[in-house]
């Protein structure tokens, strides 16, 4: 086996082996090697370097490391500290070596360019195409997150995934506080598709939001076409454990129901148990548990000194 850079002949056998890990995860389609003949139609957070480390034996794609330097955020949800970033890393079950080879040339990768730390499998840089959004690596991808771990990793971030497919929310009515409910279509949420926000306020001023946006796409993922999924739903404190998350909730799904929208998915941070009983008592079934992972790395070095 060798581990080599990624040209465009590659193409194929890199999204073969993608489409084989991801397999086991929820709502992870198969994908052509189109994706990665081009980089820039898998932009997420800013790169300032990348690159592709692929394994092989012969001419056979084996497995493969996505690799970048983080540019500086510029926005609060992106990853800070412009740290070594493993976009994905695809290995075939069954086949540990490869794996340990492809993150030990990961490792190399980041040291040579300087960087102190390395994340993997963040969402911020994972595929568009892949999972969920806020999705890590899926707990599914059973052989990915205990090489992590035994590779010296961290978790430093966990999701939980919940869905309700053919959704029926209850009609829960305003409870008598001093806000406005409002909700309205938008064609564009955030840095999402179109979708519903549901805004509670008092005398004009907003003390909480739910935005739920469509997920499907003619161009990547038909199959979600009748999914929605609700990427926000918070409330200011005062009025928290009054009801009023329900009615937005409530009011919000009806809302993508009228436009065609079936099923629904939410997530929230592993330990976040208030949200998790909160979902799973309204109607929501849990799907899955993702990971993103750190490590500090020695011996960095400048690969510009060396």
């Amino acid at each position: 086996m060798e581990i080599v850079g990624f040209q465009p002949q590659m193409a194929e056998g890199v999204a073969r082996c993608y489409s084989d890990v991801v397999a086991p995860a929820p709502y992870c389609e198969p994908v052509d090697g189109e994706w990665f003949a081009d980089l820039t139609r898998l932009e997420r957070q800013p790169l300032t370097e990348e690159e592709i480390l692929v394994a092989r034996h012969g001419s056979q794609v084996v497995g493969f490391a996505h690799v970048g330097v983080a540019a500086p955020a510029s926005e609060d949800w992106q990853c800070k500290g412009e740290p070594g970033v493993i976009r994905f890393l695809a290995y075939r079950q069954g086949q540990r070596p490869v794996g340990a080879a492809l993150l030990e040339a990961a490792e190399r990768w980041a040291r040579e360019r300087d960087r102190k730390q390395i994340v993997a499998g963040q969402c911020n840089f994972l595929y568009p195409f892949y999972h969920l959004p806020f999705g890590h690596i899926s707990e599914r991808i059973s052989h990915l997150p205990p090489l992590f771990g035994m590779a010296g990793y961290a978790v430093q971030w966990s999701e939980v995934f919940f869905a309700w497919e053919s959704f029926e929310p209850p009609r829960v009515s305003r409870p008598d506080l001093p806000v406005d409910v409002v909700s309205e279509w938008r064609e564009r949420v955030d840095t999402f598709g179109p979708g519903v926000v549901v805004l509670p306020k008092d005398e004009g001023k907003t003390k909480g939001e739910c935005k739920i946006v469509t997920m499907g796409s003619d161009e990547w993922r038909p199959a979600l076409k009748e999914w929605c999924f609700c990427t926000s739903l918070h409330i200011d404190e005062p009025l928290q454990g009054k009801g009023l998350g329900k009615h937005m909730l409530s009011l919000g799904l009806r809302e993508a129901s009228k436009r065609g929208l079936r099923h629904a998915m939410i997530s929230t941070d592993w330990d976040n148990y208030r949200a998790y009983l909160f979902y799973t008592n309204f109607g929501f079934k849990f799907l899955d548990r993702t990971f993103s992972f750190r490590k500090d790395l020695d011996g960095a070095q400048d690969r510009r000194q060396a």
